[in-house]
């Protein structure tokens, strides 16, 4: 039983239906005027995959605001079965003129496909492709609509499978889905497509508008798909003459198996239409003439439809057993149908120079009708809105039960119980509803990014703030005391804040330490420097006389502490109170401070040093004194190796300490003792070497 309401439509008639659904005539009770529901069946409502392809197609009609393409009014859903309203026109398809034997001249052709492909570049802009162009789905209006200079006639309907560019498609990639005798190779191979499969399939409408019947027909549908694949087409130049051979290489283009070979886009095919209208005006025909319909060379009589025709049926998946979208059709014969561009040729004119009687075939129970209605003219502020069904028996539709199948029984699995769902909205309040949240959106966004600017003007005024606040004495001396505190630290980190101190607080009673910390660092810079060799010898010709004794009195560091300070504790005596005056404001006195400061550094190791080389000293002069006694009783021969041996530590004294002022004196005994009562170099070198009593005895 066919619904009384949805929503605000009082449902009148029912137009057609088929394998998803019904569409009705109903009267919209807000305005008054005649629209065209499209309902989904009850029994297919749960199942997830049909409702999104029917959901699927109310969101491609959304966007999509054309004079030659169905509109949508409203959408919604009633007792948790969707449905939307479309505008309603009356007239036929194109594929019931087709089957009325009506035959186009190319000029007819040109003009219809160039209104397609206006319809094309809409869609395609959209980012949608059609998949399913066929004579079934182009419907003519009795009244045409859209800009008065240019109106449109030819409707593009029924966008049931449509697929976006990209986007998840309906069908899985492999599953074929569409009509066979207009369908792209690539699409019959269930390959991935895009906007080029339309442009095919125009060329094969094209086709047969001139010829009567597309160029692939076949009693099995594989036949068909096989041929769509692999065979080419006879040119439409060797079935109708007076076509014009610009006009017949753009079908061959359209129809290349290759998709690289089309037209690049549907604005690219009606910019050659308009080409070749412009190449080929129309010339005065007298009164008798033909109309330039050009004899169809495949018969005498146009082609009768048969019971495999699938051109008119609803689109079915070639995978599967369903049928997700539906067909246009008319419930009734019109006796007028509307010009193709308002002023041009009659669509319905009789064809002339077609010979033999024209055969016709009523439509069977399987084939697709469309519902047309026009719009009463002064109903509403909206124009038209094509609506999408099939026909069929009464028998062959679910849509006759009273009313939906129980839970238990239309779906194996559990379903949660809960309450039906009811919602309407009509395209423009669901525009108006997008644009105030996109509004509202974009409020929310200026109020954040106004925050956030002030937020970010705040933290750089703060941060400039403190930039450009000069720090107090305290917060100078805390960073400075921090860094001098600490003995992993570089007390180089705390310059900046030691010069602005000095600088900005000279009269701060804690000046003298911070000035003293200035000097640290001053002086460790200068012996930083003094360490780093000159690149050149000529780099000394610079230097300050301060600076060139001390780098040569450091270098004696390696030679001894002892050494070294005598360097430097003489660098001072030469520079001393004399220098002082001279360098207190240069960097020579820098250079002064500097050598004081090493001396009371290397001090403590000379003194270290010293009193090493002393007490060694001490002991080899006291061993040398023992030999001496012990030689005083030996006998001949071990008296000289004794005294030979005294001899050698004593000169082994005098070789090492003779140029270590601290250890003159003891150089000086030694020198004595060897004068005294030493051996001859003759007995000293003839003598055999005696050693230390101290030294482990010779192993053998």
């Amino acid at each position: 039983m066919q619904p009384t309401h949805l929503g605000p439509y009082t449902i009148q008639s029912r137009l057609g239906r088929g394998g998803m659904g019904a569409v009705y005539e109903a009267i919209d009770t807000t305005t008054g005027g005649t629209v065209a529901v499209k309902v989904l069946a009850s029994h297919l409502a749960d199942d997830a995959g049909l409702r999104r392809r029917f959901e699927a197609e109310i969101d491609t009609l959304k966007g999509l605001r054309h004079p030659g393409i169905v509109r949508l009014l409203a959408f919604g859903e009633q007792d948790d079965q969707p449905y939307f309203a479309m505008e309603l026109v009356r007239g036929k398809s194109l594929e019931q003129i087709l089957r009325g034997g009506r035959r186009f001249t190319w000029r007819e052709t040109l003009a219809i496909a160039a209104e397609i492909t206006r319809a094309l570049k809409v869609a395609h802009d959209h980012g949608i492709v059609h998949r399913d162009l066929k004579p079934a789905n182009l419907l003519v209006a009795d009244t045409p609509s859209g800009d008065p200079d240019n109106p449109t006639t030819i409707k593009l309907a029924d966008f049931g499978i449509a697929k976006l560019f990209g986007g998840a498609a309906h069908t899985a990639l492999g599953n074929v889905v569409g009509t066979a005798e207009y369908m792209a190779p690539e699409q019959a191979m269930g390959k991935q497509i895009d906007h080029r499969v339309d442009l095919y399939a125009l060329g094969l409408v094209m086709y047969a508008m001139l010829t009567g019947a597309p160029p692939f027909r076949g009693s099995q549908l594989t036949e068909v798909l096989d041929m769509q694949r692999r065979t080419v087409p006879p040119r439409v130049a060797s079935l109708v003459v007076n076509l014009p051979p610009e006009f017949d290489e753009l079908i061959v283009r359209l129809l290349a198996k290759d998709p690289a070979h089309r037209p690049a886009s549907a604005l690219a095919v009606g910019r050659l239409l308009a080409a070749i209208d412009i190449l080929h005006p129309p010339a005065p025909a007298p009164d008798n003439a033909s109309g330039g319909t050009a004899a169809v060379d495949r018969s005498a009589t146009p082609p009768r439809p048969t019971a495999h025709e699938r051109s008119n049926r609803p689109t079915l998946p070639l995978d599967q057993g369903c049928a997700p979208t539906a067909a246009f059709g008319s419930p009734e014969a019109a006796s007028n149908a509307a010009s193709a561009l308002g002023q041009g040729p009659d669509l319905l004119a009789p064809t002339q120079a077609v010979p033999g009687p024209v055969a016709t075939a009523p439509p069977s129970k399987q084939s697709v009708k469309g519902a047309l209605t026009h719009r009463d003219a002064d109903a509403a502020t909206q124009d038209f809105i094509l609506g999408s069904a099939t026909a069929g028996t009464a028998d062959s539709s679910p849509l006759d039960k009273s009313s939906r199948l129980p839970t238990d029984v239309a779906s194996a699995s559990t379903q949660v119980d809960r309450g039906p769902r009811n919602r309407f909205m009509t395209v423009e309040e669901f525009f108006r509803v997008n644009e105030d949240q996109t509004r509202r959106d974009r409020r929310r966004q200026a109020r954040w990014q106004g925050l956030a600017a002030c937020a970010l003007l705040a933290a750089l005024s703060a941060g400039g703030w403190l930039l450009l606040t000069p720090p107090s004495a305290d917060q100078l001396h805390s960073r400075i005391m921090t860094v001098a505190d600490d003995t992993s630290a570089d007390l180089r980190d705390a310059r900046h804040s030691i010069e602005i101190f000095l600088d900005r607080h000279s009269d701060d009673p804690r000046t003298a330490a911070i000035a003293d910390l200035k000097h640290t660092l001053d002086l460790d810079t200068l012996e930083r420097r003094g360490r780093r060799r000159l690149r050149t010898e000529k780099g000394t010709m610079g230097l300050t006389p301060p600076e060139r004794d001390y780098r040569a009195a450091i270098t004696n560091e390696e030679h001894g502490p002892s050494a070294c300070l005598e360097a430097l504790k003489a660098l001072l005596a030469v520079h001393g109170a004399s220098g002082q005056a001279a360098y207190t404001d240069a960097e020579g006195g820098l250079w002064l401070d500097l050598a004081r400061r090493q001396v009371e550094r290397i001090q403590p190791q000379a003194d270290r040093e010293q009193h090493d080389d002393l007490r060694r000293i001490g002991g080899i002069l006291t061993e040398a004194e023992s030999l001496a006694a012990r030689a005083s009783t030996a006998s001949e021969a071990d008296r000289i190796a004794l005294l030979a041996r005294r001899r050698q530590l004593l000169e082994s004294v005098i070789e090492v300490y003779e140029n270590r002022p601290h250890a003159q004196e003891a150089v000086a005994v030694a020198r004595r003792a060897i004068a005294a009562d030493a051996p001859t170099a003759t007995d000293i070198r003839a003598a055999p070497a005696v050693p230390p009593p101290d030294s482990p005895p010779p192993t053998n």
